[in-house]
């Protein structure tokens, strides 16, 4: 990963000075043209205009004075022919037509002419080619030299900017390969570990990672739990086949021996359900978890026989106690998954007494004369894993943390209470369960 992190700073410098030298190159392109058009622009526009206004001038005070005396400067020299008579004429402006332009004077010269006729008369005015050069260097090069300094400073400034954005970057790769998410630490990153940390693009790279990472561990638990859900709950219905194959071995009689492989049927059937079940809730799809209207009574006395054949314990006495019928709307397999976890618990926990399922209005209350909790034991009895102090029973702490989440996701309440030595007893409440007294049943 280090080299792959070397390799995508390499690129991103690479590009940058790519970028940078394009930049430089499309800046000097368009600057010598641009002094090139200004050079035009003072040769054919700013010279031109001075010339004509030249001639103009002269011109207009020559038809008054014959003698009006030719221009002659440092940078301007006047030239009259009169008819044919071209002695005052240099050889090299002979049969230069009217018009402006470039005349070859002598190797190396060659400097603007602007020729003018009046009548039979010729004007010739020859501007210095040396001080066109200067005017186009004072009036376009050197602007545009400082301009084009001005804009190479600017862009080595973003590219120095541009650099420091690409180091970040490249250390945010690089803390993004060095993770370690077997770890099982899903530790978020600090802006204050990257440099410009109070940069916007920064910081909303890092929450973006943050996110992430938030995301993955999500990810990550939902595979836990579904192992571990898979491997507690199905605890119990292998108990039921491996029992009954037990039975199978002692059976003779076909109606005894039908009797158990319905029975292990239907046990099949329940983890099949259960498997799917829990597939659904590892991926939080609670939409595609059927809902149906459940009387918890008849329910609840079926669980209570399975997991006590299940559990063993014939010296601990189990009774059901409903003051009516208990109608909740809820997956079946959830429900199933909830009672069965807490008679188990129960039953496990409860070497002589009994078990009790109390049916009220509000909801069911698991009770049982085990071995208790201490108020230790009690703060974390729905933590994963926690088995409290009495670990002589088999197990991974797993079935209560199961309850917890279940009752959570769908909105139970979920409540427990419990002595040491004396028992515990655990409430799940239905908001909107419906109760049906026996008296009101006996009426109708």
């Amino acid at each position: 990963m280090g080299a792959l992190n070397r390799l995508l700073k390499g690129n991103l410098d690479t590009k940058l000075v790519r970028v940078f030298i394009l930049q430089i190159l499309a800046i000097s392109v368009a600057t010598v043209a641009g002094v090139y058009a200004a050079a035009l622009v003072v040769e054919n526009v700013l010279v031109r205009e001075a010339l004509n206004g030249e001639a103009d001038h002269f011109w207009s005070h020559y038809q008054e004075d014959r003698d009006f005396p030719l221009p002659n400067t440092n940078n301007l020299r006047g030239y009259l022919a009169r008819g044919s008579d071209y002695s005052g004429v240099p050889q090299w402006l002979h049969g230069e037509p009217a018009g402006f332009g470039r005349v070859l004077e002598e190797p190396g010269s060659r400097p603007v002419v602007h020729v003018t006729e009046h009548g039979n008369e010729r004007l010739y005015l020859v501007f210095d080619e040396v001080q066109v050069s200067a005017l186009a260097f004072y009036f376009g090069i050197a602007p545009l030299t400082g301009v084009l300094l001005l804009i190479y400073i600017l862009t080595w400034v973003g590219y120095i900017m541009s650099r420091r954005a690409v180091s970040t970057l490249v250390k945010l790769a690089d803390a993004v390969g060095n993770y370690d998410f077997r770890a099982g630490q899903f530790q978020k990153f600090r802006p204050e570990d990257f440099d410009g940390s109070a940069e916007t693009e920064t910081l909303a790279l890092v929450n973006a990672m943050n996110q992430f990472i938030s995301r993955l561990e999500l990810f990550i638990q939902r595979e836990r739990n579904f192992t571990r859900n898979a491997s507690h709950e199905l605890r119990t219905p292998l108990a039921v086949i491996k029992a009954n194959l037990n039975l199978l071995k002692r059976f003779d009689e076909p109606e005894r021996r039908q009797a158990v492989i319905e029975r292990m049927s239907r046990t099949v059937a329940d983890m099949e359900s259960l498997v799917e079940t829990l597939l659904l809730l590892a991926r939080e799809s609670e939409s595609k978890l059927t809902t149906s209207s459940m009387v918890l009574n008849d329910m609840l006395g079926e669980l209570l026989e399975q997991t006590g054949t299940a559990v063993g314990k014939p010296q601990v006495e189990t009774a059901i106690h409903a003051r009516g019928l208990l109608e909740v709307d809820a997956p079946e397999r959830v429900l199933a998954i909830v009672f069965t976890n807490l008679l188990r618990n129960a039953l496990t926990y409860t070497e002589e007494g009994r078990v009790d399922v109390l049916i009220d209005q509000r909801g069911v209350v698991v009770r049982d004369t085990g071995c208790g909790m201490c108020e230790a034991d009690l703060e974390h009895m729905f933590e994963p894993f926690y088995r409290g102090h009495d670990r002589s029973n088999e197990g991974y702490g797993l079935g209560l943390a199961i309850v917890r989440r279940l009752c959570k996701r769908f909105g139970w309440d979920l409540s427990a209470d419990s002595e040491l030595g004396v028992g515990t007893e655990i409430r799940i409440d239905f908001p909107r369960a419906r109760f049906q007294p026996f008296a009101e049943r006996n009426e109708d």
